[in-house]
C-alpha cells in the first residue's frame, strides 16, 4: 500500500477456482493459492523460495479473459479472477507439453536408476502416457563428468532450469546457464 508502506500481500481477495470461491492474498501466485486449497497442479521447474520462471509450462491454467493459458507458478491472482485448473483445454496442453519433453528424452525410464523417484516418470504415470507419440532424432550429448562429486547426464535434462537457478540464486555463482536451448 502506497499510503502505509505495507505490502498488499495481506489484503484478502476472493477468486473462483473450478467453480468454487476461494480466498487468496493479493500478490500471491495462482499456484500458491491452488496448492493451499488442496488443488494439485503439476510442475517440473517450480522451486519453493526461488523466484518463479514458468519455464516448463506444466502448471498452466485457464484464466477467464486471458488470451492463452497462463503458468500458474508465475501469474499473480487478482480479485474476481475465474480459473479453471482441470478443463479439457488445460489437461490437453499439459499432456502435450509432457509428450514433447519425452520426445527428446532417453527411452530408459522403466529401468532408469531413479525409477520411482522421478517427477517426469510420475507425471507420465499420472497422465496415462505409456508410449511416445512423437518420434524423431534425439539430441545426443555426452555425460558431464567435470565435477568429481556430480555426474550430469544432459540427455536426461528436461530444461526445467532448476540447476541454473540454484547455482545463480542460492549459490551466487552463475557458473552454469542454458546454451543452444
Amino acid at each position: 500500500d502506497r499510503m502505509t508502506g505495507k505490502r498488499t500481500m495481506n489484503k484478502t481477495i476472493q477468486i473462483e477456482v473450478d467453480g468454487r470461491t476461494v480466498e487468496a492474498h493479493a500478490g500471491e501466485t495462482i499456484l500458491t493459492v491452488l496448492r493451499r486449497n488442496g488443488i494439485e497442479v503439476p510442475t517440473l521447474c517450480h522451486m519453493e523460495d526461488l523466484l518463479p520462471t514458468g519455464a516448463c509450462r506444466m502448471c498452466v491454467v485457464d484464466v477467464a479473459g486471458a488470451p492463452s493459458l497462463v503458468p500458474s507458478c508465475s501469474y499473480p491472482v487478482a480479485a474476481g479472477m475465474k480459473i479453471q485448473s482441470r478443463s479439457p483445454r488445460v489437461l490437453n496442453a499439459r499432456r502435450m507439453i509432457l509428450e514433447l519433453i519425452l520426445s527428446n528424452h532417453p527411452d530408459d525410464c522403466l529401468y532408469c536408476g531413479r525409477n520411482g523417484k522421478c517427477d517426469l516418470q510420475q507425471l507420465s504415470r499420472d497422465m496415462g502416457i505409456r508410449q511416445r507419440r512423437f518420434r524423431g532424432q534425439k539430441s545426443a550429448q555426452e555425460l558431464d563428468v567435470s565435477s568429481p562429486s556430480i555426474i550430469r547426464d544432459p540427455e536426461k535434462c528436461v530444461l526445467c532450469g532448476k540447476c541454473v537457478r540454484v547455482c545463480e540464486e542460492t549459490q551466487g555463482v552463475a557458473a552454469i546457464d542454458f546454451v543452444g536451448r
